[in-house]
């Protein structure tokens, strides 16, 4: 990737943002209707960067985490009540880059805050785009890269039981800094694969057809994940698989062992990262 690659090169725009004021109603709306997991949160007036909120940092609001205390606090463990929260309540500061930077500064940025976005903004503070992870993965998306996907992968990925409930997933997730977990039962067999994105749609359509209570969150995984499952193989080049998270709109792809169906490894977007230089 070259250098001098402005990161407006590569960044989406115009950018989904929420306003400072909007609930988390509006967020899981916006999240679910768009199919983003990041939010950037502006001033409506200015339009300058205010702070982002994620998918993980709803779950962890609403159903478990440091930030759920909170939301006892304040609703008990009454959903529909903690949605009209504002999200400036439990947004996080927002690691930003200006338009004058490279696509390689931003992603070495990324890799570095360990974030899968960064909102590109001006010299002001007024939000531009946004990079993210999912731009990269549309770079290399069918592109030979010469590396495997056994050497990126992360092995014997944290998995799921199909009967443990959404609330355990949740807390695996926030607890492990985790977007996706596999579900594989008893028997090692792989089921599938639940995502933070699947609990917000879950969430998102419970408000909709008004039957959002924490029962809901209860729900055994294995009625909640993605299936069937979309794999590569440990011997697939990282282009394939950056293809297929393209294709399907996923961030995370399971690894199964040709032979045997083994889940051996898990690859994400930001696996992708290992091949920036340095």
């Amino acid at each position: 990737m070259s250098k001098e690659l402005g990161v407006l090169a590569l960044a989406s725009t115009p950018v989904i943002s929420v306003a400072e004021g909007a609930s988390l109603a509006d967020a899981i709306r916006l999240m679910a209707e768009k199919g983003y997991r990041r939010l950037p949160v502006v001033d409506p007036e200015t339009g300058e960067l205010k702070g982002i909120i994620t998918a993980t940092d709803i779950l962890s609001f609403l159903v478990a985490g440091p930030k759920h205390e909170l939301m006892v606090e304040k609703h008990g463990d009454d959903l529909a009540a903690a949605l009209s929260e504002p999200v400036s309540s439990i947004a996080a500061r927002a690691i930003s880059i200006e338009v004058g930077n490279s696509v390689l500064a931003a992603l070495e940025l990324m890799a570095a805050e360990h974030v899968g976005g960064l909102p590109v903004v001006d010299a002001d503070g007024h939000l531009w785009a946004i990079i993210t992870e999912r731009d990269l993965v549309r770079a290399l998306a069918g592109r030979p890269t010469g590396a495997k996907v056994a050497e990126l992968m992360t092995p014997n990925p944290v998995s799921i039981q199909p009967e443990a409930s959404l609330r355990e997933a949740v807390e695996v997730m926030v607890e492990k800094g985790y977007r996706r977990l596999p579900v594989v039962g008893p028997d090692g067999r792989l089921i599938g694969i639940i995502t933070s994105m699947d609990i917000i749609r879950l969430l998102y359509a419970a408000m909709r057809e008004g039957r959002l209570s924490p029962e809901l969150l209860e729900m055994h995984v294995k009625d909640a994940c993605t299936r069937p499952v979309i794999s590569v193989e440990p011997g697939d080049d990282v282009g394939k698989a950056a293809q297929l998270m393209w294709e399907h709109g996923i961030g995370g792809l399971l690894v199964v062992e040709p032979r045997t169906g083994k889940l051996v490894g898990i690859i994400t977007e930001r696996d992708l990262f290992k091949l920036l230089p340095g």
